[in-house]
């Protein structure tokens, strides 16, 4: 059980539909193929800010990934920040304020990270995820480097006109 998101797209051919098929990978989002098991909370809160409601009820409708790259940023911030901190992501206020209010506070966490570098200093053993079927850092970053490479397959089908939009299955 869990979520499962695969990428749509008109002209989508067979080859590229089995490629999607991929058991439960956490780590195929270059071929259109998103995981969060059921126990991967904040996985799935992280989807759950991405992909509008409708999407979860099947709607077709054209995802704009372009437009959406910067959700995935500050989102990508946060989910970090809950894994090295241990502490668990909350699905925030739909208040259009708030939501700017937080992904102007993750782009200052985001700019002092990239500024302290190797100072900010917690070892491997420090560095453990506390969220679901994920146990280490290195998972998190795999996953999150999967949702990225998702996005990026997005961006390449609407850049070539073929109205990619995501179909989730919970």
């Amino acid at each position: 059980m869990g979520t499962d998101v695969y990428l749509e797209w008109q002209g989508k051919t067979e080859a590229e539909d089995k490629q999607q098929i991929v058991g439960l990978s956490i780590a195929e989002g270059s071929v259109g193929y998103l995981r969060a098991s059921i126990g991967m909370r904040d996985e799935n809160v992280v989807l759950r800010m991405l992909f509008a409601d409708k999407y979860w009820s099947g709607s077709k409708d054209e995802y704009d990934f372009k437009a959406q790259y910067k959700l995935l940023d500050c989102w990508a911030v946060k989910y970090l920040l809950s894994v090295v901190l241990g502490k668990n992501l909350d699905l925030e206020s739909s208040d259009q304020d708030l939501r700017m209010q937080s992904h102007k506070r993750a782009q200052v966490v985001w700019e002092a990270l990239k500024k302290a570098g190797e100072k900010l200093g917690a070892g491997p053993e420090d560095c453990r995820v506390h969220i679901g079927a994920i146990t280490e850092l290195r998972d998190a970053i795999t996953w999150l480097n999967s949702l990225y490479e998702f996005f990026e397959l997005g961006v390449e089908k609407q850049e070539q006109g073929l109205k990619p939009y995501p179909y989730i299955s919970w």
